[in-house]
């Protein structure tokens, strides 16, 4: 056969080759409906066999309300059950998707559905259920994630290689160290645990792989973006640096004459503040998408100026933004300034909150953190936390 043929006939078996069901979601006491003499019966799963001489009927029911007389084995012909998945031989899920085979332990239908989107399934309760599971398991997973002021840590226990649910183990750890290269940022991920999972781990957060977005921003949200995000697997235990944190307090006083502003994607927010009383609050829009760092510079200080006519004197300034900023007031990576070119963006932008502040009050104190921090901030102050 001619070479270039080859392509041809491999798409036309593709074409044609047959979704083949996937079982790996069931388990003993799985709740099926099943189909006898022409009619679907409640049942439930009492085996689920991997033997290739049941692969056309690999699972055991037992009908409900009969004896075991009446089990018998069945495929996918005669059962119906959300967890049983078909899939084209050779195909390959998404990269990052859930396995089908995690699907029974993490996909928890919350009590409350969401409106707006009744698939939603939340982590929380995801994890719940993953720990509750793997109370037994004896080996675990560790992870340490490394930022300049800073190392998080977690362990997660997991399931043996051998076991169904070891590929649930894999990707809820994915899932939880995105969610904490969000909340606390990282340049470098340490694992250590299952010479398995680590290695998919190491994939999975590399170029190429399912968080490759979270491995290409992390330089740019720790402030280096010359340096690549890097994933090590360590030998031991001890050779995870140990969990710090470096909390910060603010927020406490209200006292005195205050600037505040909140920069988001539509407009700038000010406010002017005496003693906590609001003396000027104003809405600014603004271009987010223009590439001159100088009109962002000159938009808000602009807006900040009427708000400091409001007040007698300049006592402090506090503001928030989206994006990375520093515990020194740099806009590391802001995403309201996303056409600035990197290397301008560098010059002049990481600083500008500071010369604003130094422009508008001289050496006053100044505080800057994401917005979201913000929002934080304000449900402790309100539950007087």
């Amino acid at each position: 056969k001619p070479p270039a043929a080859e392509p041809k006939a491999e798409a036309k078996a593709k074409a044609k080759a047959k979704p083949e069901p996937d079982f790996s979601a069931l388990e003993k006491g799985t709740k099926v409906m099943a189909e006898a003499e022409g009619k679907y019966w409640a049942a439930e799963v009492a085996a689920v066999s991997t033997d290739k001489k049941r692969a056309k009927a690999p699972v055991r029911v037992h009908y409900n309300g009969y004896t075991k007389a009446s089990d018998e084995w069945l495929g996918a012909d005669r059962l119906k059950s959300k967890l049983i998945t078909f899939k084209v031989p050779g195909s390959e899920s998404k990269a990052g998707g859930m396995p089908p085979a995690a699907r029974r332990l993490l996909l928890v239908k919350p009590k409350i559905v969401a409106p707006l989107d009744p698939g939603f399934r939340p982590l929380v309760l995801a994890k719940k259920k993953y720990l509750e599971e793997a109370k037994e398991c004896k080996d675990k997973l560790e992870w340490a994630l490394v930022r300049a002021d800073g190392v998080g840590r977690y362990s997660l226990p997991v399931f043996e290689e051998k076991s169904k649910d070891f590929r649930a183990s894999i990707y809820l750890a994915g899932v939880l160290i995105q969610e904490m290269l969000w909340q606390r940022s990282a340049s470098e991920l340490k694992l250590f645990g299952p010479a398995k999972a680590c290695k998919a781990l190491k994939a999975a957060f590399s170029v190429g792989g399912a968080y490759e977005f979270e491995v290409k921003s992390m330089p740019n949200v720790c402030g280096h973006p010359d340096k690549p995000f890097a994933v090590t697997i360590v030998e031991a235990e001890s050779d995870l640096p140990a969990a710090k944190d470096t909390p910060q307090v603010c927020g406490k006083d209200a006292s005195g004459c205050r600037l505040a502003f909140d920069l988001g994607k539509s407009d700038i927010k000010t406010v002017a503040v005496k003693d906590n009383e609001v003396l000027y609050s104003k809405e600014t829009e603004w271009d987010v998408t223009t590439k001159d760092p100088q009109y962002h510079y000159d938009a808000i200080m602009d807006a900040m100026k009427l708000a400091k006519a409001a007040l007698p004197k300049v006592d402090a300034i506090g503001g928030s933004a989206t994006g990375t900023i520093s515990p020194d007031n740099d806009a590391t990576w802001c995403d309201i300034f996303p056409n600035v070119p990197p290397k301008v963006y560098k010059e002049k932008v990481v600083d500008i909150f500071k010369r604003m502040a130094k422009d508008l009050a001289g050496d006053v104190p100044l505080k800057v953190i994401n917005d979201g921090e913000v929002t934080a901030l304000a449900a402790v102050q309100k539950i007087k936390h």
